[in-house]
């Protein structure tokens, strides 16, 4: 894409309207020349339509083989670009590993590739100006012919003859430069013409069909998501990845999403959000078909935890709450809960002033300082950004609302990312929460406090959690099992691990805590029937 609206814009901008012209100019000038001899000489048709001929071969091979070299060229570039910013990325861990040469001699070679490119397409020029050159010479030399034989007392006119002769070669020559130069510059348009006929996402927001501040509301028990014959697709020419599913989640219930790869489990869940939008059928929450509002309305209402959690350059307490709507003593009591800091007790905090109160006006009161990690917690190296370097004091990191989180949050590890975004989802309050197996890459150490955080802190949220781990989802109350894009089954876990040959029943035996997941499972349906 660096390529494409940096090199692509500037041949666009610069070039394009100066080809035309100058394919223009050189057509112009050969005919011209043309016209000329064969005013004169008129019997110079038959040989100039020869020497046309020959003209016209070693025009079409040129063009051919020029537009494949050029577009080589321009393609193999685009590699170099993405390389360079990938290393600009992960700059610290090719260092940590001592392999700038082996980046440096890979970043060589594709340069190699497309200096190779610009020298032979030059070389072609070449070839083509020597033979075009012998061509010319031979339209000379027949103009003389004719000149010494037909014109006897005419030397204006032979002179004439002669001139316009010579301009043949460098005419034809410059018709053909430029115009492969106006293919390879319409080639710049199509690229970015390509981008342009994109799909474009639906509306931020639909001024006509606002949805209600309240909304989605928990009083919608029986029904807060409806899905009704969804079907979706990721392209009109692709086949349906999800087929005609209904069916509908209660308002509190915590719901696991289950499958082996590739039934849709990810796909459904994104369509929750309008990632994706459905071939047919519809989503309706809390009563309102999600497809008539707009994206914002839907995404500001609906907590979306990702596999891999998203963060961004700054501070910690920009990532948690980046639109200032909460003060640092609620921004500190979610890191606690989620377990991410540890309490009172197991921490100091200070502050600049004792109330952590918001100031008039909803902004922040000043930061809370010097929150300390639990012991567990220190193996994971973070960046703080007090006034003071990264403090450590009897074996526990120091860390503050103001710690800097890199790009990415690389200072953070897997799990610690996860632990925000869990933290960024009790900020939010949120009465539909959707979690993309969001502890399928952390330890277990770490997944015990997501799920821990998960049955202690939504309870009034309505949760769907795409997972992997069996035991993360065995006490849920109720499993949504799909097969090849629809649903296989949908109940309780306790019944469906008692199911005969049902998919959840084989998953549970082939994860060799078939024990284990059917006590949770039971001790989960004897709370149910208290």
């Amino acid at each position: 894409m660096l390529n494409r609206f940096g090199k692509d814009i500037e041949t666009i901008d610069m070039s394009l309207a100066g080809s035309l012209q100058a394919v223009n100019s050189s057509l112009a000038s050969f005919f011209a020349a043309i016209l000329t001899v064969t005013f004169i000489f008129p019997s110079f048709l038959v040989p100039a339509f020869f020497i046309g001929f020959a003209y016209r071969q070693l025009a079409i091979g040129y063009l051919n083989t020029g537009r494949d070299l050029r577009r080589m060229e321009s393609n193999s570039r685009s590699p170099i670009f993405s390389d360079f910013g990938e290393l600009l990325e992960g700059i610290v861990t090719v260092r940590a590993f001592s392999a700038e040469n082996r980046f440096l001699n890979n970043l060589h070679k594709k340069i190699d590739v497309t200096t190779k490119m610009w020298y032979t397409f030059w070389m072609t020029n070449r070839w083509l100006l020597l033979n075009f050159d012998m061509l010319g010479g031979l339209a000379v030399l027949v103009t003389t012919l004719f000149s010494i034989t037909i014109l006897t007392d005419g030397a204006g006119w032979a002179g004439l003859c002669i001139t316009s002769a010579m301009g043949f070669t460098m005419s034809v020559y410059w018709a053909c430069r430029f115009w492969t130069e106006l293919e390879l510059n319409l080639n710049s348009v199509e690229r970015v013409v390509e981008y342009l006929d994109l799909p474009q996402e639906p509306p931020i927001i639909i001024e006509s069909n606002r949805a209600p501040a309240y909304w989605p509301s928990n009083t919608n028990n029986e029904s807060l998501i409806v899905v009704e014959n969804l079907s979706i697709r990721y392209a009109p020419e692709l086949p349906s990845v999800l087929h005609n599913i209904s069916f509908r989640l209660k308002a509190g219930e915590r719901v696991g999403l289950l499958g082996r790869t590739g039934s849709g489990k990810s796909t459904l869940a994104m369509s929750i959000l309008r990632f994706v939008d459905p071939a047919s059928g519809k989503i309706i929450i809390d009563g309102i078909d999600i497809s008539t509002i707009g994206i914002h309305d839907l995404r500001s209402r609906i907590t979306f935890i990702p596999q891999d959690a998203t963060l961004f350059s700054g501070t910690l307490r920009d990532n948690l709450d980046p639109f200032n709507d909460h003060t640092d003593a609620e921004c500190l009591d979610v890191l606690q809960r989620v377990h991410m800091i540890g309490g009172p007790s197991g921490s100091t905090l200070t502050s600049r002033n004792h109330s952590a109160a918001a100031t008039p006006g909803g902004s922040r009161t000043p930061s809370i300082r010097n929150v300390s990690l639990p012991t567990a917690d220190t193996s994971s190296s973070i960046i703080t950004s007090t006034s003071t370097p990264t403090e450590v004091d009897s074996g526990k990191t120091k860390i503050t609302l103001d710690t800097q989180v890199s790009a990415g949050g690389t200072n953070f590890s897997q799990g610690q990312r996860q632990l925000i975004a869990m933290a960024r989802a009790l900020l939010r309050k949120s009465s539909i929460i959707v979690l993309d197996e969001a502890t399928s890459s952390i330890d277990f150490a770490t997944d015990a406090k997501i799920q821990q955080t998960i049955r202690e802190e939504f309870t009034d949220s309505l949760l769907l959690t795409v997972a992997h781990r069996l035991k993360t989802v065995i006490d849920y109350d109720r499993l949504l099992v799909l097969d090849k894009g629809q649903i296989s089954e949908f109940d309780t876990p306790w019944k469906l691990i008692q199911k005969e040959d049902g998919i959840f029943r084989n998953m549970c035996l082939k994860s060799g805590s078939f024990a284990e997941l059917e006590a949770i499972a039971k001790a989960k349906a004897g709370l149910i029937s208290t």
